[in-house]
């Protein structure tokens, strides 16, 4: 009998386990729990309130039916970025701006981009919580120091 192959690279082999906070998130779902929950990252599950028939509306446009994709973001979605900005004293142009799809898209560009392969980066602890996965999807290694939130969040160089 064959040796079952890994499913993907071994930088992906991660304990995919439901971590002590995920076991407690899900106990109290069950239950039918009221809780805020500040994992979630689906806005439609966080009880927003969305302006419906604008989205409906917006989706029946016929431009969407061309395909003209741009690897900066739409330049209409930059141009907003730059306007927010210029209401802010920040002077920057489209072309500056590059829009990804979340968070996790831009700090995966930024380890790519400004650390070399089995480098070290330095992240806080409380931290963002995909950091792990993200730094050994991109062959870097995560060290952490500590914060201390009893003095305004400030690094515990204890």
């Amino acid at each position: 009998m064959a040796a079952q192959r890994p499913r993907f690279a071994s930088r992906t082999a991660w304990n995919l386990a439901p971590n002590r906070l995920a076991r407690l998130a899900e106990e109290k779902r069950c239950a039918g729990e009221a809780f805020l929950d500040l994992t979630e990252s689906n806005p439609t599950r966080c009880g927003f309130h969305y302006e419906e028939e604008a989205i409906l509306e917006a989706l029946a446009d016929r431009r969407g039916l061309k395909y003209d994709p741009d690897p900066r973001g739409l330049l209409k979605a930059r141009r907003a970025v730059v306007g927010y900005y210029q209401a802010r004293q920040v002077s920057l142009a489209p072309d500056q701006v590059l829009l990804t799809s979340g968070s996790s898209e831009a700090y995966g560009y930024l380890f790519r981009l400004l650390a070399e392969p089995g480098a070290n980066v330095l992240a806080p602890r409380p931290s963002y919580p995909l950091f792990e996965f993200l730094s050994s999807l991109n062959d870097i290694e995560l060290r952490s120091y500590a914060l201390d939130e009893h003095h305004r969040w400030q690094i515990d160089f204890g």
